[in-house]
C-alpha cells in the first residue's frame, strides 16, 4: 500500500540497536554460496556478539544447495518478512548483493513492513528493496556494507562507524582517506579493505556543500524502475514538499548508452525536477571511454554540484548513506564530512 496523505508524512526513523539486540540476516537477492563464504560470516557473527549483539541466519542465506546462487522468490520474501514480524529482530543487514531482487517486490507483505518499521542495510542489488521501502512506504534504509563486510578481523573505520550509527551513536561522518580500486582475492577470508589509492571526491563546482533529502543507490537497479516507471518519485515528492532531492549513484556494470538512457528515462519520469545536487560512487565494471564525461553531459541542464568518487557502493569502503533523510554534504579539498538531520 502506497501512501497517499501528503503533507502529514514524516519519514520513519526505525528503532537503533541496543545491547543484546538480534540483527537478522537474510539473502533477498543472491545467497552466501561462494567458496568460504561460511568463514566470514562465522567471524562476522563473532565480532558483533563480541560487540554485545546477537545474530540470526535465515536459511536461505547460504543457500538451498550448491549450484542456487538465490532462493525462490517465494522464499526470499518470506524469509525477509520473518524478520520483520519477529519482535526480536530490531536490524536487517543483507547477506550479498546479486541479481533478481525485483521478484520479490510484488509479492512481499509491505504492509507487515511498515507496521514494524526496522533499519534495513545492503547495496548493490538490494537497493531494489531499500529504495522501495523508503519512496513508497517512508521508512529510512541505508544503503551500506552487507554482512559480510563485519567479517574482516580488523574492522576498518567504516564498519566501526557503520555499527555507531545503528546505535544511535553517529550523525556525522568523514569520508575515508583510502579506497580499493577492485575486488580482491581473500586467503583467510578474514581479510580487511585494501589501501589501492588515495581517495579525493571530485567536486566539478570545487568546494561545495549540498543539503536536501537523500535517495539512491546502484545505478544498474534505478535504470530497471526508470526504464519500468515502477518506483512513485513523484509520490515520494508530493509528500515531501520543502526538501530538494541529492540523487547519489553507483554503477556496477554499465555502458554509456545505458547510462544515457538511465538519466533519459529518468527525466522522463520526472525523478530529476527538484534536485539540489548528485553524488556519485566509485563506478566498478564501466564499458565506456569517460564515465565521468558521459555523465556530465547527461546532466548538463542542471545548473547543480556533480559529484564524482563517492565513498559509497561497490569500490570499498562504504560511508553510510541513509535514504529518505535529511543529508548535507560539505565537500572540501577533496573530502567530505556527511551530515543526517534524524529528527
Amino acid at each position: 500500500m502506497i501512501r497517499q496523505d501528503a503533507y502529514t508524512i514524516v519519514m520513519k526513523i526505525p528503532p537503533f540497536l541496543e545491547k543484546d539486540d538480534t540483527i537478522g540476516i537474510t539473502a533477498p537477492s543472491y545467497s552466501a554460496v561462494e567458496a568460504n563464504d561460511g568463514v566470514r560470516f562465522s567471524n562476522a557473527m563473532k565480532k558483533l556478539k563480541e560487540a554485545g549483539y546477537n545474530t540470526f541466519l535465515t536459511p536461505d542465506t547460504f543457500g538451498y544447495g550448491e549450484d542456487d546462487e538465490r532462493a525462490p522468490a517465494w522464499t526470499r520474501m518470506k524469509e525477509l518478512r520473518s524478520l520483520f514480524i519477529d519482535d526480536r529482530v530490531k536490524t536487517i543487514i543483507c547477506a550479498k548483493g546479486g541479481e533478481y531482487e525485483q521478484e520479490i517486490l510484488d509479492i512481499f507483505d509491505w504492509e507487515s513492513a511498515e507496521a514494524h518499521p526496522k533499519w534495513v542495510q545492503g547495496y548493490s542489488d538490494n537497493t531494489f528493496f531499500l529504495l522501495k521501502y523508503t519512496v513508497e512506504h517512508d521508512v529510512a534504509t541505508i544503503y551500506g556494507g552487507n554482512f559480510g563486510d563485519f567479517g574482516m578481523d580488523d574492522w576498518h573505520r567504516s564498519i566501526s562507524e557503520n555499527l555507531s550509527f545503528l546505535e544511535g551513536g553517529l550523525t556525522e561522518q568523514r569520508s575515508f582517506e583510502y579506497h580499493e580500486t577492485e575486488f580482491h582475492d581473500r586467503i583467510t577470508q578474514l581479510e580487511g579493505f585494501c589501501d589501492d589509492e588515495k581517495t579525493v571526491w571530485n567536486s566539478l563546482s570545487g568546494d561545495v556543500r549540498i543539503k536536501g533529502r537523500l535517495l539512491g543507490g546502484c545505478m544498474d537497479v534505478l535504470a530497471y524502475f526508470a526504464e519500468n516507471d515502477s518506483l512513485d518519485i513523484k509520490g515520494f515528492r508530493a509528500r515531501y514538499p520543502d526538501d530538494d532531492i541529492i540523487w547519489y549513484m553507483e554503477t556496477y556494470s554499465m555502458d554509456d548508452g545505458s547510462i544515457r538512457n538511465m538519466f533519459s528515462k529518468m527525466e522522463e519520469n520526472g525523478w530529476l525536477k527538484r534536485v539540489s545536487g548528485f553524488i556519485f560512487g566509485r563506478e566498478l565494471f564501466y564499458e565506456g571511454s569517460d564515465y565521468v564525461k558521459t555523465v556530465t553531459d547527461c546532466l548538463s541542464d542542471y545548473d547543480v554540484p556533480i559529484v564524482f568518487g563517492a565513498d559509497v557502493g561497490h569500490k570499498a569502503p562504504r560511508m553510510v548513506f541513509v535514504n529518505g533523510v535529511k543529508a548535507e554534504f560539505d565537500i572540501w579539498d577533496g573530502t567530505c564530512t556527511l551530515t543526517y538531520s534524524l529528527d
